[in-house]
């Protein structure tokens, strides 16, 4: 158990109530509450304790590296989700296993391995590279745009163009979340699962806020029905 093993249970049961309130709330028609949304603050919140839980399983995920041998190398590749090689030393550090992964918008998932023998290692003497860490995932991300339409600047969750489309846009309008490229004549009213899908063409995508993209306000406001 770690030093603060208790403090990171508490944390995760509140994260926990939080997901049961919002999907009851969501299953549900809320009333508009003048002035501050309660509901809106909750987000946020829970917003901040994921990153805070994330953050703390990232450094644990270093320490037990930095133990075991274990060397990882983490790159992104051009419009394709995040990927991982793992090289893992048995006990003897005689035979290693090699596990591909590759991010998924929500964790790591598993794509093959394979038994190596008389593996060499060369790596700078001084560090010159970041530790790898695991991205945002999407639901996350999702979450920390959500209430912000009414922002200055809203953020917006932007997925890089590629060889064959153009940036994607994602901001929250009351409460609706609205994607489109910057080619596009419309915006289309979008869901988390087509994030997932634009994930795997378009790559990680990253938060920015609006005012940095290729869009504007006008563009996600007008009716789709009247475009």
């Amino acid at each position: 158990m770690t030093e603060y093993q208790p403090e990171l249970e508490t944390l995760r049961d509140i994260d926990t109530s939080f997901h049961r309130l919002f999907e009851t709330v969501n299953d549900s028609e809320a009333p508009t509450m003048p002035g501050d949304d309660p509901l809106s603050t909750l987000r946020q919140a829970r917003a901040q304790i994921d990153a805070a839980l994330f953050a703390y399983r990232r450094r644990t995920e270093d320490a037990t590296l930095a133990d075991d041998g274990t060397c990882l190398l983490q790159w992104d590749p051009p419009s394709a989700p995040p990927r991982r090689l793992r090289f893992e030393p048995d006990s003897t550090g005689e035979t290693w296993t090699r596990r591909e992964l590759e991010w998924t918008g929500a964790e790591w998932r598993p794509c093959g391995s394979d038994r190596l023998d008389n593996v060499a290692i060369r790596a700078p003497a001084a560090a010159r590279y970041p530790e790898p860490v695991d991205p945002t995932p999407i639901e996350t991300m999702l979450e920390w745009t959500r209430d912000s339409w009414a922002r200055p600047d809203p953020p917006a969750l932007v997925f890089a163009k590629t060889a064959t489309t153009e940036q994607g846009v994602i901001v929250s309008v009351d409460g609706d979340l609205r994607y489109r490229e910057r080619d596009s004549p419309r915006w289309y009213p979008a869901t988390t699962d087509e994030f997932y899908h634009h994930l795997r063409t378009h790559g990680q995508p990253t938060l920015l806020p609006l005012s940095e993209t290729a869009l504007t306000r006008h563009d996600f406001t007008p009716s789709p029905l009247s475009q």
